[in-house]
């Protein structure tokens, strides 16, 4: 294994995995959007249904568009796999702070929120591991 490819290993495989994750996310929000949004979601559909389920369905094709970048950047440019894992947690902070100035309190009880919880701890730890690594040479 080349020095690079060996330097990256761990960044590029989290980012691989999270990509596939991203794929199954996406198939979620779009092609079984109604189960979905009542087992993970947990949205009441008995107003503006269909409004709730294309905003759902929306979602879900940005993570099947994040699931492929991420899986092409974990094959094809793994130098760049630490930036993206980096670059994940931050764009969930500052969306959540701009839900916060937009006046929504984020504390709804949906199943999908333990899941990204992890889901970002996972991106943290291993940008932290890498960091760690890199510092220690």
């Amino acid at each position: 294994m080349k020095e690079d490819s060996k330097k990256y290993y761990l960044t590029s495989l989290v980012l691989l995995v999270i990509g596939c994750v991203d794929l199954l996310r996406g198939f979620l929000h779009t092609f079984d959007v109604v189960s979905a949004s009542k087992t993970f979601a947990k949205l009441d559909l008995s107003f503006a249904r269909d409004n709730q389920l294309t905003l759902l369905g929306a979602f879900g094709i940005s993570n099947i568009l994040t699931g492929l970048i991420y899986i092409l950047i974990s094959r094809k440019a793994k130098n760049l796999s630490p930036y993206i894992l980096t670059i994940i947690p931050i764009s969930y902070i500052v969306g959540f702070i701009g839900l916060r100035v937009s006046g929504i309190n984020a504390t709804a009880d949906f199943l999908g929120k333990y899941f990204m919880l992890f889901y970002l701890l996972v991106c943290i730890v291993t940008v932290g591991i890498y960091i760690y690594r890199t510092k220690k040479k």
